[in-house]
């Protein structure tokens, strides 16, 4: 028989995946941790040819609109949101926080390290920002990561052990287990259609009912200080 928490759950999820409409949240036939209720509801140019004024004092106007139009364009196109362009089989780690699995693709991590106490305290930087950790002659920002997710625990009773480095950038992840990789086929994710409101989740991994993260998404909004409700 289904378990009824997981029809709604997957539900659920799926319909975050869209952002088309407010659902609202699943209800229940059996009681949930805390965490998990939060996670669901986080889970909820240029033209070809100038045409010169004869006056040298109204081409300029002109021609500064123009560029300003193609620099515009040129923006957008490198900021227009993509999901991740995979195999149609790959491999991905699994990690776990305080229950709760997500998962990221091995394409998009940088590595994996021990968390201990050699962590450079910063001030200034957000709440969920743990410190600087020095590994292998090169320095991370360790993201406190129920901190990010607002998790309303207190993040300090989570016992982190590693760290998963996001790409080639500079961030990691803080984590509590290790839980291995594994290969996915494409059809066994629900991906993401658009960029919504969550550009950093590509999809849900549709038998763990976890998050896939966007590696690349994830990190934009590292660097402009911003935690998932930004």
């Amino acid at each position: 028989m289904k378990n009824n928490n997981d029809e709604a759950l997957k539900n659920y999820f799926d319909s975050m995946l869209h952002d088309n409409t407010i659902v609202p949240e699943p209800e229940l036939k059996q009681p949930m941790t805390q965490v998990k209720d939060e996670m669901v509801d986080i889970i909820k140019g240029l033209p070809e040819e100038l045409t010169f004024a004869s006056s040298s004092t109204e081409m300029v106007p002109e021609l500064e609109h123009k560029v300003d139009e193609k620099k515009s364009n040129l923006n957008e196109k490198r900021d227009e949101w993509q999901n991740l362009v995979l195999e149609d089989e790959f491999q991905v780690l699994f990690f776990e926080l305080n229950n709760v699995t997500f998962a990221v693709p091995l394409a998009d991590l940088g590595g994996i390290f021990e968390l201990d106490d050699n962590i450079n305290f910063l001030m200034g930087k957000p709440s969920w920002f743990s410190g600087v950790m020095k590994s292998h002659e090169r320095l991370y920002n360790i993201v406190d990561t129920a901190a990010w997710l607002q998790l309303s625990y207190d993040a300090k009773e989570v016992q982190y052990t590693h760290y998963v480095v996001l790409g080639n950038s500079s961030w990691g992840l803080s984590c509590e287990k290790l839980l291995g990789t594994e290969n996915l086929k494409k059809e066994q994710v629900r991906w993401r259609d658009k960029k919504g409101s969550r550009p950093w989740l590509a999809g849900m991994v549709k038998k763990r009912m976890c998050v896939l993260i966007h590696a690349k998404e994830l990190v934009k909004l590292l660097e402009q200080g911003m935690d998932i409700q930004s």
